[in-house]
């Protein structure tokens, strides 16, 4: 015998069809967390099937009335096949003409128009290449709005929107056919259906590219640098042209790249950066190119790194280049402050200096912290503001009577032409100060660029 607990179910769903007209998937939804390893078109169609079984007998057993009410009832607002056979047969007179209030368009269920959508869904997508993908979709606000109405009408606490159930069967329509699988935290391609517009869209998420970068050329930044007079746009300061630098980094790493996948833009992440006129040499700066709407995920990155290399005519050379995900571009960037970088600069004095007097400079800056305050050349871009860095070595030595050749070792963000030069007292101490003479930087090489993560090590 059913409990309490069931005929308050098969009643509550009698009191919803009495004022609801449900098809059985849009009926079983509303108690979708009541049973799992059904559907809820097979939920619906049960709770429909058992309440026409109970009319049936109501006929049978001398309360016809009842029994007539709520066969009339299922085979009306029900749109129950069983309860229609059952009127037929029990001479109960309805009215068929009924369709879903939740899901039905123009007479057709959403549900049913699914193969046609994932059909159409795949041909936006043909020319993509994915491994990947999850479905997504935007109701008509009737549909999701009627739903909650019937929620809250009767207090149903179990239930499932329809936008869930909608995702779940057209993505499950859409593997079947393609035979890839779904990933809910970083799909390759996001199908999106707009019923209301009856659209589909393509999310197509980014790729990331690892790889170390080597600039052999003083004069590049690492990212495009428009003109400051006309902000890109082409003036007599300029000679037109918009920018103040004519190429960058990121722009012989990105083009072609960015041409290879068929993406529409692309980001430069890169674990700091070396001022246009330092070159970036030994085994090259990281970096992680995060190229976006890639109709093409897999790339032959020997081939990248060959164009890339002869694009820049020898200006920079890349290596090293392997596909990556989002989170290591996010390390990148968090750790370009605090990793260690080696350098080595070509100073100018303006007087001779003794030997012992360069080994004193050595042992005050080594193995301390330094001062910066943000120096005079960058403070229209940077906040005002001291630093503490971290000094781990400096070696000095001479070439001439005014030119010296400094080594260092240094934590990520430490502006070594400043500590060279003090800039005005701004950072403390340097070697202008500890020598007490004028220094400064005429030439600087980033030679090395050490990762915290060791898995990330050159």
């Amino acid at each position: 015998m059913p409990s309490d607990h069931e005929y308050v179910l098969l009643e509550k769903t009698i009191s919803i069809l009495e004022d609801h007209i449900l098809c059985d998937r849009c009926l079983g939804r509303l108690f979708a967390w009541l049973s799992t390893a059904t559907t809820n078109t097979k939920r619906g169609g049960s709770l429909k099937l058992v309440l026409s079984m109970m009319a049936g007998r109501e006929v049978k057993t001398g309360r016809r009335e009842v029994g007539t009410r709520l066969i009339r009832c299922l085979a009306e607002n029900g749109l129950s096949e069983e309860a229609r056979a059952l009127a037929v047969k029990e001479s109960i007179d309805f009215d068929p003409s009924g369709e879903c209030e939740i899901c039905s368009i123009d007479g057709t269920s959403i549900f049913d128009r699914m193969p046609a959508i994932a059909a159409r869904a795949l041909e936006a997508a043909n020319d993509v290449e994915y491994d990947t993908l999850l479905v997504g979709s935007v109701p008509i606000n009737r549909m999701a709005e009627r739903e909650e109405e019937i929620r809250g009408k009767f207090n149903l606490l179990y239930g499932e929107p329809l936008k869930s159930e909608f995702n779940r069967a057209l993505g499950k329509e859409i593997l079947d056919i393609t035979g890839k699988t779904t990933d809910f935290e970083h799909p390759d391609i996001v199908f999106v259906y707009n019923m209301e517009k009856d659209e589909i869209s393509l999310q197509i998420n980014p790729i990331f590219i690892y790889g170390r970068y080597r600039k052999l050329q003083r004069g590049i930044p690492q990212s495009r640098w428009d003109c400051s007079e006309c902000g890109g746009k082409g003036c007599e300061s300029c000679n037109g042209t918009g920018r103040r630098y004519p190429d960058s980094i990121s722009e012989y790493v990105g083009d072609p790249l960015q041409e290879m996948v068929k993406g529409t833009r692309y980001k430069f992440h890169a674990a700091g950066r070396e001022d246009v006129d330092a070159l970036m040499v030994g085994a090259g700066r990281p970096f992680v190119l995060e190229v976006s709407e890639p109709r093409v995920r897999r790339p032959d990155l020997a081939e990248a790194t060959q164009k890339i290399n002869e694009r820049s005519k020898g200006k920079i050379e890349v290596q090293g280049l392997e596909m990556t995900e989002r989170e290591r571009a996010q390390t990148l960037k968090a750790e370009s402050s605090e990793n260690i970088k080696e350098y080595r600069a070509i100073i100018t004095i303006d007087e001779e200096v003794p030997e012992k007097a360069l080994k004193r400079a050595e042992s005050a800056l080594s193995e301390t912290t330094i001062h910066q305050r943000t120096p005079n050349r960058v403070s229209h871009r940077r906040s005002d503001r001291i630093r503490e860095k971290r000094i781990y070595e400096v070696r000095l030595s001479k070439i001439d009577k005014e030119t010296l050749e400094g080594h260092f070792r240094v934590q990520g963000g430490t502006y070594i032409k400043e500590l060279i030069s003090g800039d005005e007292g701004r950072t403390k101490p340097s070697i202008g100060e500890i020598l007490g003479v004028n220094a400064v930087c005429k030439e600087l090489n980033v030679t090395a660029i050490h990762s915290l993560d060791a898995h990330h090590n050159a």
